[in-house]
C-alpha cells in the first residue's frame, strides 16, 4: 500500500504491465513446449526468433492482421479465407559450423514462465526459464558467436575470433527469404519476405588494444547466392577480432506479444492474479511464406504477482494456457492453498484437460465473433466451448482441467451488431465472455455463465433442463473440486435471449446468480419482487437450492427499457445487491440515498427471498452509460465498492463516457479524459458518496477490459485487469511509491496491466485462510484489532494469553474458527476464517546422486506431483550444482494440498574439479614430423585427438603436404567430476607447385575455370595463419584469407601464395588459372562437313536457355537447358534471331546466319 503523498487516500498498491522492463528481449529455454530444433527462442516485432544448435529460424505474421481494438490505426492486410493470417519463417544456417556447437543461455532473468500448450500432455513445460544472453562456444575453430539485446533494445550479434583464426570460415546461408540483397549505398544486408523487411546493418569490426580500447578494422558483407560471409581489412591476426552486425525489423509495427486484460483476482496472501490472452507463435513448419489460423497465435496468459515487491521479482510466475485455437479467459478465482481456477472459453479441439476430466472432446457450435468490428482473426470459426481449469499453486501443473459444453455454443455471447445494442445481451465491448466462478470451503466450483446448448451435461440433476429456445440461456452448474463430473446444471431463461454474469453462494449453500434477459417468459416467480416482465432488455436475479433441484426464487429487475444486472453481492444477513446498467430513465431512487439524476447505473438491495426491494439508487453523469462495470463488493460493513471503465473503446456499443462522473476531494487522480477506470465507494445503506477516483493515462488509447470479471476482497481491495497502453503508449499511471512490476509497455500495440487499490475501511479482518498440515507446528492466531477472542476446533491458549491453531488437535478436515472482537467502533464483531488441515504423507523424492560443479542443471521429480522442491541451487523444479555450489546440500520435495502433506529430503553432493592445465600451443614445419611428448598438469590424466595416444605421445598425422589444426584434449577425472584443457598444434603445409585451385567447371567450356568478367574465390591450404596472395594479373597484393578476385580479361593467370605460420614459410604455386572470353558466333554452316555445323555460344558458365525465332518473329526452338546442339534441323537457310538467359537472368541477343 502506498499512500498518495497530497491526500489521505491510497494509492494503488501495485501497478503492473505483463510486458518486460528495460531490457525487452528475453531468451526464453525450451522444456519441450516448441520443437525440438528450437533450443531458445525470443519474442520480436509481430514474430519470434528461435535459436537452434547451428542456425537462427525468424518467423514472422503480418502486423496488419492481428486483432485491433476498435479506434486503432487500421493497417491493410490481404484478404485471406476464414480466420488465416499471413507468415513469413527463414533461417540463417552457420554453415560448415562444429556439430558439436549449441547455444548456451547466461544472465538469468529470474522470471518463471509455464506453458500448458495442446492436448499432449508431454509438450507441457514447468518452471521455465529466460535468459538476457545466448552464447555459441566453438561454432567455427577459435570462433564463438553471442545474441544478446543492446542498449538500443535492437537484436544484435556477435563473432569473436580468437587470435588465428580464419574470418573465412564465418558464413552465413539464408533459406525461405523472398530475396538476399546487399545495399550498395549503406553497405546493409536487406532480408526481403512476404510479410515485411528485415535489415542487418552494416557490420563493424574491431580489436581491442592493451588500455581496452576499440581499434576498428573495416569490415563488409559479401554476397554469394544466399550465403553472406564477411570481407576484412587488414588486422593483427596475433589478437582477438570481433565482427558485429545489428538485425533491424524496419516494417513490422505490430507485436504479437500483445497481451490483451480481462480478469483478475486475488490469492490468499494478496498476491495479484491477472489474465488476458497474449499472441505469439510457435515453431515454423516450413520456411517461406505460409499461412496459419489465427488461433494458433493465441493463448491464455496467466501472471502472478506479489505486490509486496517492486521490479522482475514482483512477477512470481506466468503460464501459457492453450491449444490450437483461440482462448478466452472469463473469470478467476483461487483457493487457501492458492491454487486458481479459471473459467474461460476456446475454439480449440486440443484445449489442454486431464485424465478424468469430465469431458476431454470439443463440442464446438456454430461460427461467432465476440469482438464484432474488431479482426476477422478473432473469428471462432468452429464455435465455443467453455474450459475450467484448477492450476497449482506455482502455476505449473494442471490440477484440473475439462471442457464444458454441449453441441451449441457455451460460455460466449453472440454481439450481433445487427441489433442494436440497447436491444441485445452483449451491449458493451467484451461483454460476450461476461461470466463467473465460485469456489465453495470444500473446493466444489460453481459457474454462471450462457450457452445455448440443449444438451448441456448435468441437466437431469438441475432443476430445469430444457432449453426454451432463444439464442441462448443462462447455465448455472457445480462441479466437484477435480472437475470430473458435473453435480448439478440447470438452464435458466425463457423464449429469447438470456445469460447469467455473477454467482454468489450464503450460508446455507443456496446459489444466487444474476443476468440479463430478453425473454418475456423468464421463469420469474410467483410473490418475487418484479414476476412481470418490464420489458425491452431486463435484469434478473435468482435464489436456487443447495442442491440445485429447485429454482427457490427468480426475479426481474429493471424498467421498460434496457436494464441488466452485471455483478450480485451478498452481505452477512444474505441480502442479495445487485450492480447494473440502464437507460429507462425511470430507474427506482429510494428517498434519503446519495443519488445523481438520471445516472445510468444503479445499485438495488433485495432482502434474501428476492421478494422486496430494501432500496434502489442510481449514479453517473446523467448523459448516458459512463462504465462497464468490472468489479462489485459488499463489505461486512455494508460498505459498497465499485470498479468500471468507460470510454471510446465501446463505441459501436452503449457507448459513453467516464467524463461528468462524480468523484472526491481525496481522489487519486480527479480529471478523466473520457476513457478511464472509474473506482467508488459508498456508505452502508448509499447515504453518501465516499470516495470515488478515476483511474487511467491521460490522452491515451483508453483503458479498458476484454471482457472477463475482477474482484475486491472483502477488505474492500481491488484486483483489476486492464488493457492498457494501446497504440503502444506508455502513460499508464503509476503513483508515487507504488510497488510496480514494469511501467514500460513492450508492445506496440495493447498490453496487459492491473493495479491493486485499497480504500482501507476501518473493519476488522481475522487474517487470510489457511492451508495446514497435520503435522505442522501450531500456528499463532492474530487478528486486527487486536484483543479479540478465538474459538473453534483446534483452538487453544497459550502461555502469554494468545491463541494457537493447533493442527494435530483438529485433525484432517475443514474447519472454522471465529473471532469475536470487543473493540468499540467496528461494524462487524464476529468473523470467521476456513483452516483446512490435510493428513501427512512422506512423498517420493527420485534420487538425485552426485553431482559435479560444472554438470548441466538436473530435472528434480517427486511424486504426487504438485509439490514444491527446495534447497541450495533449486529453482522451480531444477536443481543447479553450479548455483549450490561444493557441499553436501539438502534437498526437500514439499506436498501440501488438501488431500496430503508432507516432505521428502535427499542429499547430494557436489563435487569441485581439479584444474587441469596442458602445455602451450605448438606449431611445426612441414618437415617437423618427429613424434613428441605431451604433458599436463596434474599428472595422470588421459590424452586424446587426432595423432595422440591416450599417455600423450603426439605424432604428426600424415596430411599429405596440406598441413592442418589439431585440437588435442587433455581429461582429469575427480570423482564424478572431469575438466579437460586444450593444446592446439599447427601442422604447416609444405610448399608446392602446380596446386589445383578446385574451382567449379565452367560448363558451357570446360576448358575456362571461368568467362571474364570472372570472380574467382580463391582459399590457403590452411587457416590460421597470415597470407600474401599474387593474383598473377599485375593487381596489388592481398592480406585476406580467402580472398574474391575479380580478373576483368581473358587469359592465362598464375597465382602464388606465400602463408607464414608462426615461423614457418610456405609458398604454394596454384596452376594455371584460363579464363576465357565471351563469344557468341554470328553464322553456322549446318550442312555435312561436321564443321561448325551447331550454334555453340560462349556468353556463361551456367546452365542457360535458349530461345529461336524466324525472322517473322515466330518461335522455331526453345529449350530451359541449352547444351550447344541447335543445328537448324528442318528449317531452310537465313537468318534467325536468338535470345539466351542463364540462371542469374543474364541475357544475350542477337542474329544467327544459317548456311546450308
Amino acid at each position: 500500500m502506498a499512500p498518495l503523498a497530497a491526500a489521505p487516500r491510497p494509492a494503488p498498491a501495485v501497478a503492473v504491465r505483463s510486458a518486460p522492463g528495460a531490457a525487452s528481449l528475453e531468451f526464453v529455454e525450451n522444456k519441450g513446449q516448441w520443437d525440438a530444433r528450437a533450443r531458445y527462442a525470443a519474442a520480436l516485432p509481430s514474430g519470434r526468433l528461435f535459436l537452434e544448435n547451428a542456425a537462427l529460424t525468424y518467423l514472422f505474421v503480418d502486423p496488419a492482421a492481428l486483432p485491433r481494438h476498435r479506434g486503432a490505426p487500421a493497417e491493410t492486410a490481404p484478404a485471406l479465407p476464414g480466420d488465416q493470417v499471413a507468415g513469413h519463417a527463414y533461417t540463417v544456417h552457420f554453415e560448415g559450423a562444429s556439430r558439436q556447437a549449441h547455444p548456451v543461455a547466461t544472465g538469468p532473468t529470474g522470471e518463471v514462465r509455464n506453458y500448458l500448450q495442446g492436448s499432449d500432455a508431454k509438450r507441457w513445460a514447468r518452471n521455465v526459464g529466460s535468459f538476457r544472453r545466448v552464447q555459441y562456444a566453438g561454432l567455427w575453430p577459435g570462433i564463438d558467436a553471442a545474441i544478446y539485446e543492446n542498449a538500443g533494445q535492437q537484436l544484435e550479434y556477435d563473432f569473436a575470433l580468437a587470435p588465428g583464426a580464419d574470418a573465412a570460415r564465418v558464413a552465413l546461408r539464408y533459406e525461405g527469404a523472398q530475396a538476399v540483397a546487399l545495399d550498395a549505398a549503406t553497405g546493409d544486408l536487406a532480408i526481403t519476405t512476404a510479410v515485411g523487411r528485415v535489415a542487418e546493418l552494416a557490420p563493424q569490426a574491431w580489436q581491442t588494444d592493451a588500455q581496452g580500447r576499440h581499434q576498428p578494422v573495416a569490415c563488409r558483407y559479401t554476397l554469394s547466392g544466399s550465403t553472406v560471409r564477411f570481407a576484412l581489412g587488414p588486422y593483427d591476426h596475433a589478437r582477438a577480432l570481433t565482427i558485429d552486425p545489428k538485425v533491424i525489423f524496419s516494417s513490422f509495427t505490430g507485436s504479437t506479444d500483445d497481451n490483451w486484460g480481462f480478469t483478475a483476482t486475488y490469492g490468499p496472501a494478496g498476491n495479484l492474479y491477472s489474465g488476458g490472452i497474449a499472441f505469439g507463435p510457435g515453431y515454423p513448419a516450413t520456411r517461406g511464406a505460409f499461412q496459419t489460423k489465427f488461433g494458433a497465435l493465441c493463448d491464455v496468459a496467466l501472471i502472478k504477482y506479489n505486490t509486496q515487491a517492486t521490479g522482475p521479482a514482483a512477477r512470481v510466475w506466468a503460464t501459457y494456457l492453450g491449444g490450437s485455437g483461440t482462448e478466452f479467459p472469463h473469470s478467476l478465482v483461487t483457493n487457501a492453498l492458492g491454487e486458481v481456477v479459471i473459467l474461460g472459453s476456446t475454439g480449440s479441439t486440443n484445449f489442454p484437460t486431464t485424465a478424468g476430466a469430465l469431458s476431454r472432446r470439443f463440442g464446438g457450435g456454430t461460427e461467432l465473433e465476440p469482438f464484432q468490428g474488431g479482426s476477422s482473426a478473432d473469428i471462432l470459426a468452429n464455435g465455443a466451448d467453455m474450459f475450467v481449469a484448477r492450476l497449482s499453486a506455482d502455476g505449473g501443473t494442471l490440477l484440473a482441467s475439462t471442457y464444458l459444453g454441449g453441441s451449441g455454443n457455451d460460455g460466449v455471447l453472440d454481439p450481433d451488431p445487427g441489433v442494436p445494442a440497447t436491444q441485445r445481451l452483449a451491449a458493451n465491448y467484451g461483454e460476450a465472455f461476461r461470466s463467473d466462478v465460485l469456489l465453495d470451503g470444500d473446493g466444489n466450483v460453481y459457474v454462471a455463465a450462457n450457452t445455448n446448448s440443449p444438451n448441456f451435461p448435468g441437466l437431469g440433476a438441475g432443476f430445469n433442463g430444457t432449453y426454451r429456445g432463444g439464442t441462448s440461456d443462462g447455465v448455472v452448474c457445480k462441479l466437484p473440486p477435480g472437475l470430473g463430473a458435473v453435480t448439478w446444471a440447470s438452464l435458466l431463461g425463457g423464449s429469447g435471449a438470456d445469460a447469467a454474469y455473477s454467482v454468489q453462494r450464503d450460508d446455507a449453500g443456496r446459489v444466487y446468480v444474476s443476468g440479463g434477459t430478453t425473454s418475456p417468459n423468464f421463469p420469474a416467480t410467483a410473490g418475487a419482487y418484479r414476476a412481470a416482465r418490464p420489458g425491452g432488455v431486463d435484469g434478473f436475479a435468482a435464489r436456487i437450492s443447495a442442491d440445485g433441484r429447485t429454482l427457490e426464487r427468480s426475479t426481474y429487475v429493471g424498467t421498460a427499457g434496457y436494464d441488466q444486472a452485471q455483478f450480485l453481492q451478498l452481505d452477512a444477513a444474505g441480502n442479495a445487491y445487485l450492480l447494473g446498467q440502464t437507460l429507462g430513465g425511470n430507474f427506482p431512487v429510494t428517498a434519503g440515498l446519495y443519488t445523481n439524476a438520471n445516472g445510468s447505473q444503479y445499485i438495488q438491495k433485495l432482502d434474501a427471498d428476492l421478494k422486496t426491494s430494501l432500496y434502489s439508487t442510481v449514479f453517473g453523469s446523467g448523459t448516458g452509460v459512463n462504465i462497464v462495470p468490472t468489479a462489485f463488493l459488499v463489505d461486512d460493513c455494508e460498505r459498497i465498492y465499485v470498479s468500471g471503465w468507460g470510454g471510446s473503446t465501446n463505441s459501436g456499443n452503449l457507448g459513453g463516457s467516464t467524463r461528468g462522473l462524480p468523484v472526491t476531494a481525496d481522489a487519486a487522480q480527479r480529471t478523466t479524459d473520457g476513457s478511464d477506470f472509474y473506482l467508488a465507494e459508498f456508505l452502508p445503506g448509499m447515504v453518501g458518496l465516499d470516495y470515488a477516483t478515476f483511474f487511467g493515462e491521460a490522452g491515451g488509447r483508453g483503458e479498458h477490459v476484454d471482457g472477463g470479471t475482477s474482484r475486491f476482497d472483502k477488505r474492500g481491495i481491488v484486483y483489476q485487469a486492464v488493457c492498457g497502453g494501446c497504440g503502444g503508449t506508455q502513460g499508464f499511471p503509476v503513483p508515487p511509491g507504488a510497488n510496480t512490476y514494469t511501467n514500460r509497455n513492450g508492445s506496440a500495440n495493447c498490453n496487459n496491466a492491473a493495479f491493486k487499490m485499497d480504500f482501507q475501511p476501518e473493519v476488522a479482518d481475522a487474517g487470510p485462510r489457511r492451508a495446514l498440515c497435520a503435522s505442522a507446528a501450531p500456528v499463532a492466531l492474530g487478528g486486527t484489532p487486536a484483543g479479540g477472542v478465538w474459538s473453534g476446533p483446534g483452538v487453544q491458549r497459550t502461555a502469554g494469553g494468545g491463541y494457537q491453531f493447533v493442527p494435530s488437535a483438529a485433525g484432517p478436515g475443514a474447519f472454522v474458527l471465529t473471532y469475536k472482537v470487543t473493540t468499540s467502533g467496528i461494524c462487524q464483531a464476529t468473523l470467521r476464517v476456513r483452516y483446512q488441515v490435510a493428513p501427512a504423507t512422506v512423498p517420493e523424492f527420485a534420487a538425485v546422486g552426485p553431482r559435479c560443479v560444472s554438470s548441466p542443471a538436473v530435472a528434480l521429480v517427486g511424486a504426487p506431483a504438485g509439490g514444491t522442491f527446495s534447497g541450495p541451487g533449486v529453482t522451480g523444479n531444477t536443481f543447479s550444482p553450479q548455483v549450490a555450489g561444493a557441499g553436501t546440500h539438502t534437498l526437500t520435495y514439499t506436498v501440501a494440498d488438501s488431500l496430503a502433506c508432507g516432505a521428502a529430503t535427499q542429499q547430494v553432493v557436489v563435487t569441485s574439479p581439479v584444474q587441469a592445465f596442458a602445455s602451450p600451443d605448438t606449431t611445426l614445419c612441414a618437415d617437423q614430423l618427429r613424434p613428441f611428448q605431451l604433458r599436463g598438469n596434474p599428472a595422470g590424466g588421459t590424452w586424446s585427438g587426432p595423432g595422440v595416444s591416450a599417455s600423450g605421445l603426439f605424432t604428426p598425422p600424415n596430411t599429405q603436404n596440406r598441413g592442418g589444426t589439431f585440437e588435442l584434449t587433455y581429461a582429469v577425472t575427480q570423482g564424478v567430476c572431469q575438466t579437460t584443457a586444450v593444446r592446439r598444434v599447427v601442422l604447416a603445409p609444405a610448399s608446392l607447385t602446380d596446386v589445383p585451385l578446385n574451382l567449379p567447371v565452367c560448363a558451357a567450356a570446360p576448358q575456362y575455370a571461368g568467362l571474364a568478367p570472372f570472380d574467382c574465390v580463391m582459399m590457403p591450404a590452411l587457416a590460421g595463419g597470415t597470407y600474401s596472395w599474387d593474383f598473377g594479373d599485375g593487381s596489388a597484393a592481398s592480406t585476406e584469407a580467402a580472398p574474391t578476385h575479380r580478373y576483368e580479361r581473358a587469359g592465362t593467370y598464375r597465382i602464388k601464395l606465400t602463408a607464414r605460420y608462426a615461423g614457418c614459410e610456405v609458398i604454394t604455386q596454384f596452376a594455371p588459372l584460363e579464363v576465357g572470353d565471351v563469344f557468341v558466333p554470328n553464322v553456322i554452316t549446318a550442312n555435312d562437313d561436321q564443321l561448325n555445323a551447331t550454334f555453340q555460344p560462349r556468353f556463361t558458365c551456367q546452365p542457360a536457355s535458349l530461345k529461336v525465332f524466324s525472322r517473322w518473329g515466330q518461335e522455331v526452338y526453345a529449350t530451359a537447358d541449352y547444351h550447344n546442339n541447335w543445328d537448324a534441323a528442318g528449317l531452310p537457310a537465313g537468318l534467325y534471331y536468338y535470345l539466351l538467359r542463364d540462371a542469374d537472368d543474364r541475357q544475350v541477343k542477337g542474329w544467327v546466319q544459317v548456311i546450308k
